[in-house]
């Protein structure tokens, strides 16, 4: 018998694999999860916005701090914080901090479904 239970271990191999680039972990008919990290100085993505037309987005700060872009200005993100982007806004996320910012995002629905 399998469970439904699946899970990871958000080790150091894990965060270094979402270092610049979004990392999917789960992805379901309903959602998509992943993390995310910014080292400083870094912008995701690096040039124009990204624009989610069908997927609203939440993101939690696990650590560090981020500038939250959207074509209506920006909002700083610091750890412990989570954020919600309705579906169609253009945003692009940006660490301005001294020291990487991890991010843990949710999509939903998922991309591509």
């Amino acid at each position: 018998m399998s469970t439904p239970i699946q899970y990871v271990e958000l080790g150091e191999d894990l965060w270094i694999k979402a270092r610049g680039s979004a990392l999917t972990l789960f992805k379901t008919e309903e959602a998509e999860l992943g993390i995310l990290e910014l080292s400083p100085g870094t912008r995701l993505p690096r040039e124009g916005y990204s624009i989610h037309a069908s997927n609203d987005e939440f993101a939690y700060i696990v650590s560090g701090e981020v500038v939250f872009w959207t074509d209506k200005g920006a909002t700083v993100l610091r750890e412990g914080m989570l954020i919600y982007n309705k579906k169609g806004t253009p945003h692009y996320t940006e660490n301005v901090g001294e020291k990487p910012a991890r991010i843990v995002w949710l999509l939903a629905p998922p991309r591509g479904v």
